[in-house]
């Protein structure tokens, strides 16, 4: 059985680009005689990223070119949480004073009893999740989510996932009601009232080839940048073929 890794959030990335991936089937275009066209896609489309490592040095870079040396060429994959750098900020995401402010400046909360941990540092605040409130199935396109922080505040592009237990980034291409969002792609697992979204989607990746994702080569005194290819593989087959 494959192994299922997970990228180090700490090792940074200089870019994310969403790619054209290898797995749409069947998509064009249909022509009609009077000139008017029809475009389709078929069952099958999923995210692929270009991900930019930067100039690392010692360990880190030891670490990049040990994970790359892992997922194998695509025999392995990863778990990897897509952090939006255009994700809403504290204030629409309903986070109460944090009006003139991003997520790096929002300040931490001690526990409810004013207590700080043991040294001194506070909980780090991030954007609140909202519950799920209707039943979705898998491969539907439709999601429904409570009126709380953000919940009736997505837009077009906003970015999100779901919790607990689901692979998958969804990314909001209508609204069709304040709460009730048509997302790209399909739901790769159903989803349940009393489940949970998320503005930090987790998906599951890994290379589309055995040269997409090679170790950066290196030079007097770094490791150069760079950048791999990497594609999802949806839910059901990750849990069907890989393991921890």
């Amino acid at each position: 059985m494959a192994r299922l890794l997970t990228w180090n959030d700490a090792l940074g990335l200089n870019a994310l680009e969403v790619v054209n991936g290898p797995n749409v089937r069947n998509s064009g275009s249909n022509t009609a005689q009077d000139g008017s066209e029809q475009v389709y896609a078929g069952v099958g489309g999923v995210w692929t990223f270009r991900l930019g490592l930067p100039i690392s040095q010692r360990r880190a870079a030891r670490h990049v070119r040990g994970l790359l040396d892992a997922l194998d060429g695509g025999v392995n994959a990863m778990r990897f949480t897509v952090y939006d750098r255009d994700m809403m900020s504290p204030a629409e995401a309903g986070i109460v004073g944090g009006s003139h402010c991003d997520w790096h400046g929002v300040g931490i909360q001690n526990w409810s009893n004013g207590m700080s941990w043991s040294n001194g540092a506070g909980w780090k605040t991030t954007a609140p999740t909202v519950q799920v409130v209707a039943d979705a199935a898998a491969n539907t396109g439709i999601i429904r989510l409570e009126d709380k922080f953000w919940g009736h505040r997505l837009g077009y592009g906003d970015q999100i996932g779901f919790f607990p237990f689901h692979f998958g980034m969804y990314r909001i291409v209508e609204v069709l009601e304040p709460g009730v969002y048509r997302v790209k792609y399909r739901l790769r697992k159903a989803i349940q009232a009393g489940d949970y979204a998320t503005l930090h989607p987790v998906i599951v990746l890994r290379p589309t080839s055995k040269d997409s994702a090679n170790a950066p080569g290196q030079v007097p005194g770094y490791t150069d940048g760079g950048s791999i290819i990497l594609t999802e593989v949806i839910d059901p087959f990750v849990r069907q073929h890989f393991t921890d």
